[in-house]
């Protein structure tokens, strides 16, 4: 028993420890794997580490070495304002200064514990525990880097890094610049306070308005010191910095008290607002006091300037500018970025810390402005502002460096508003060039030769005073600026196709509401265009069709970034094919030059070749005159401010004038410099109609490939039409089979014709896949198809019976009325005898012979009863003798009559010139009259 139990109690021992070992084997296989794949895992991350590390190397040792030149220059005084923005002209004088801001800095103990805490709570809520990096909100942004492919889409910077980013570095989101923040934080936490770190801070943010540093802002806001602010009115603020133009009080009041709420609701999170106290600040009505003025008036160079610096800096940023709209919505996108963009560039300028070099010319300047301002001197009518009603702007371009050199945009130095590049007026015929005739030139189908048709039609346009001149040559129709071939011509080309031109030129103001409407041809434009655009244009035809960039923007300096354009590239490209810009300008010589020119006698002084259109709107509410040498480009508009009459001014008068004015003086002492002949065009006759003219030599080619085009497009826009009606529609009857059934075979005779292959495939597999589909309903049909072809032979059997019978009624009708006829004709003969002719008897017996021809016609008696009245009336005529008499009396009466009124005729001759003799004497001879003068009654 006992033995039987000891053997029991080794078996389970045994048991037992063959299980544990087997466990410990198993918890060792699991410990070996673990360790294996920590292995390989520890070495893969090093491994990639060391990648990452190599890839990024470079920028880290670029960013330690910018961080450790910032530290070692890093002084107090950097955390202060930046200097007022500065532009200077192409000589480096200044010509504008755009005030920074009423700046006052403030320590930290004169700003309101309110503004310090709504920072803290909205922007940075562990600033006074870290160390200058936040890594918790670091790495939440390392994520969000991450996921969205290297691309910067988040912060995660504290309140120390915003001060360094302020201070010393860009705005723009870029890894560079996050590393930097990142090595100098720490630094700036070890030399100064957090206290300093917040008072840089509320010193160095931007709000709006030009209020540079909290305390500017709380005195233009609310009217008081930074040190007093409420915590709703701080609120306010810390909104404003975060984006000064989105959340701006004065523009978007709406925005900003949801900003202004949801910083109250951060500071109740964090605890520093109590319940009570949020939920009075909530029910603060949003109330500014605007006490502070925005800064330095402008002129006509800064704000230009200043406008161009803004598109630099979007350039620099590389923000994608768009001109040309397909729809509503594309437009209202591109405008909303394009407004939030450039208001965040203009403000960031007007901040301060930029010097703005530019291209302007004050010389020119003076010039110009004296020019506009004396060529419309007699028109001092003032509008209720104060400003001259009718006003005038003029642009300037170098066509060697392709610079605006001189803008004007107005009458005056008081007048602050650029006509010449914020407003957009209607350029009639000055935009014929650019949009018409051009683009039309680089398809190869015009030519100055071309014979076009001028003429009216129902709802066209109208010819300047109503003249219409039939065939005539398109450079005739330029020069005489004919608005009946404009509006043809882009039609024949297609508006849109013109219109890209402008676009490619960078024509601002355009909409998408232009697109399609021919009315471009002539300068009917939705909103307009600018001045300085115009003086872009032409000077694109200028320099050969090649189209500049440039702007005004030679050099941008920032206080902190050193120069920031260095970078910076024109950019060129061929708008107008170099023959089309050389016969083009050819053209335009005549609009000064030719007998019918608009602008005939504003050519210039020494025989300085020249080129130019004259524009004119509807009741001359808008006139322009744009015109170019090789050297200068300038365009010149005269308006009123809100649109109105001008009778008798065109676009050859007020505007020519300062025209030619202006490019006189600048081009004096200046070589006379023509355009030179491209080698791809030839002097030759017209082979058509034997005129001599310009031609391009590749013209013909172009043609054919244009005509070509056209009609591929003509074909695709047909074809895409039809596929579509085909696969959107369904059979709910017989006919219908037969509608798809010869659509089908339309579409598929025509789709081998298409160029595009891809289209063409796509669009057979389309069609090919919907016919299948109707072929399966229309063999379910068949019957139904079979009985409704035997009803409609029926149908087809009857009608052709039918059109028999009234074929042969009206082949019966026919011959009775031919018979009739015969009667009538010699029945006439008889009734308009006027005398007893000889063969009367012969024409009488004519008549009756016929009358058998009227038997059985409702009409028989009464041509019977008119033979009769017939026959008996040549009884009562005169006889032949007689008749001769009479005539012959007449006829000598009519002479009679006609020598007695020649007669009166010579004695009133003689009468009238015996009273010339008599008054002669006494025309412009006050001898005449004597002593006494002129008597009263010969007055």
């Amino acid at each position: 028993m006992k033995e039987t139990r000891k053997k029991a109690l080794i078996q389970v021992l045994l048991c037992i420890r063959n299980t544990a070992v087997g466990l410990l084997g198993i918890m060792g296989w699991l410990l070996h794997t673990l360790l294996a794949v920590l292995t390989v895992g520890l070495i893969s991350a090093a491994l990639v580490c060391i990648l990452i590390y190599a890839k990024v190397k470079p920028q880290l040792d670029e960013c330690r070495e910018l961080a450790y030149d910032k530290l070692a220059q890093m002084e107090r005084t950097d955390f202060s304002m930046l200097s007022d923005t500065v532009i200077y002209d192409k000589d480096g004088r200044q010509v504008g200064l755009i005030n920074a801001g009423h700046y006052q800095y403030v320590d930290i103990s004169h700003i309101s514990m309110n503004i310090q805490n709504a920072y803290i709570a909205q922007e940075d809520r562990r600033f006074k525990s870290h160390t200058g990096v936040d890594w918790i909100a670091t790495f939440r942004a390392g994520l969000a880097l991450l996921k969205h492919n290297g691309q910067v889409t988040q912060g995660g910077s504290t309140i120390t890094q915003q001060v360094i980013k302020n201070t010393y570095l860009t705005q723009e989101q870029t890894f560079t610049r996050k590393i930097v923040e990142i090595l100098l934080a720490p630094e700036i936490e070890k030399k100064y306070s957090k206290a300093d770190i917040m008072e840089f801070y509320c010193n160095t943010n931007f709000y709006g308005h030009q209020c540079y540093g909290v305390e500017a802002a709380s005195r233009y806001y609310f009217g008081k010191h930074a040190a007093d602010l409420r915590v709703d009115e701080a609120a306010v603020l810390v909104g404003i910095s975060n984006s000064p133009s989105a959340y701006d009080p004065v523009s978007h009041p709406k925005a900003s008290l949801e900003k202004r709420n949801d910083v109250l609701k951060s500071m109740h999170e964090t605890g520093v607002l109590s319940a009570e106290d949020y939920s009075a600040a909530i029910e603060r009505p949003l109330t500014i006091v605007k006490q502070e003025s925005e800064g330095t008036d402008e002129n006509y160079q800064s704000s230009y300037a200043i406008h161009c610096a803004a598109l630099e800096l979007m350039k620099l940023d590389s923000f994608d500018f768009q001109y040309t709209f397909e729809d509503k919505d594309s437009y209202t996108a591109y405008m909303d970025r394009y407004k939030t963009v450039y208001t965040e560039k203009s403000d960031l300028i007007r901040a301060g810390g930029f010097k703005i070099y530019t291209s302007l010319d004050s010389g020119l300047q003076e010039m110009l402005q004296a020019d506009i301002d004396q060529g419309l001197a007699s028109y001092t009518e003032l509008q209720e502002n104060g400003k001259y009603a009718l006003q005038g702007a003029g642009v300037i371009v170098d066509n060697q460096s392709n610079y605006v050199v001189a803008i004007v945009g107005g009458r005056g130095s008081e007048d602050q508003f650029n006509r010449a590049y914020l407003s957009a007026r209607q350029p009639g015929s000055t935009i014929k060039p650019l949009i018409d005739y051009g683009p039309a030139f680089d398809t190869g189908e015009y030519y100055p030769t071309r014979i076009v048709d001028d003429h009216k039609w129902e709802d066209g346009p109208s010819n300047s005073g109503e003249h219409y001149y039939g065939s005539v040559t398109v450079r005739e129709a330029l020069n005489r600026s004919l608005n009946t071939v404009a509006w043809q011509i882009l039609e024949d080309i297609g508006v849109n196709y013109g219109l890209n031109y402008l676009g490619e030129m960078e024509f601002q103001k355009l909409t998408y509401v232009d697109n399609g409407v021919p009315s471009l041809s002539i300068g009917g434009f939705t909103n307009g265009v600018r001045v300085v655009d115009m003086a872009k244009g032409y000077s694109t035809l200028a320099n050969n069709g090649i189209y500049n960039d440039r702007t005004c923007i030679t050099k941008i300096l920032h206080e902190h970034d050193g120069e920031i354009t260095r970078d910076m590239k024109a950019s060129t490209k061929q708008i107008y094919r170099d023959d089309s810009a050389f016969m083009l300008t050819d053209i335009l010589k005549g609009t000064l030059t030719a007998p019918y020119g608009t602008g005939r006698g504003l050519d210039l002084d020494g025989g300085m070749p020249a080129a130019g259109k004259t524009g004119t709107t509807n009741s001359s509410k808008d006139t322009w005159f744009c015109g170019y040498t090789r050297y200068y480009t300038t365009a010149v508009w005269v308006g009123y401010d809100i649109p109105r009459n001008m009778p008798g001014i065109y676009g050859a008068t007020y505007a020519g004038k300062i025209w030619k004015n202006i490019m006189n003086q600048i081009h004096t002492g200046l070589e006379p410099w023509d355009w030179e002949q491209p080698e791809s065009v030839e002097r030759r006759a017209d082979p058509k109609n034997g005129i001599e003219d310009y031609f391009s030599t590749t013209a013909e080619m172009r043609a054919q490939q244009s005509l070509h085009d056209k009609e591929q497009k003509k074909l695709t826009d047909s074809l895409n039409a039809d596929v579509e009606d085909f696969t959107s529609r369904e059979i709910n009857t017989v006919e219908d089979t037969y509608a798809v059934k010869s659509q089908y075979q339309s579409i598929t005779s025509r789709l081998p014709l298409l160029d595009d292959g891809d289209l063409r495939a796509r669009l057979l597999e389309q069609v090919e896949n919907r016919y299948d589909y109707f072929e399966g309903i229309i063999s379910q049909m068949s019957d139904t198809i079979a009985l409704y072809e035997k009803q409609k032979a029926a149908y087809a059997a009857k009608a052709q019976e039918k059109a028999m019978k009234d074929a042969e009624e009206q082949r019966r009708q026919a011959e009775k009325d031919t018979r009739k006829n015969e009667f009538l004709q010699a029945l006439q003969a008889v009734e308009e005898l006027e005398y007893q002719q000889p063969n009367a008897q012969t024409l009488v017996q004519d008549a009756i012979t016929k009358l058998p021809l009227v038997a059985g016609d409702p009409e028989q008696q009464a041509l019977a009863d008119r033979l009769q009245s017939a026959i008996s009336r040549i009884t009562t005529l005169p006889t032949q003798e007689e008749w001769v008499a009479a005539q012959a009396a007449k006829q000598a009466a009519e002479e009679q009559a006609q020598r007695e009124a020649l007669q009166q005729a010579q004695m009133q001759q003689n009468q009238l010139k015996s009273t010339l003799d008599r008054e002669k004497f006494k025309w412009n001879n006050m001898e005449y009259y004597g002593p006494g003068g002129r008597p009263e009654n010969d007055k």
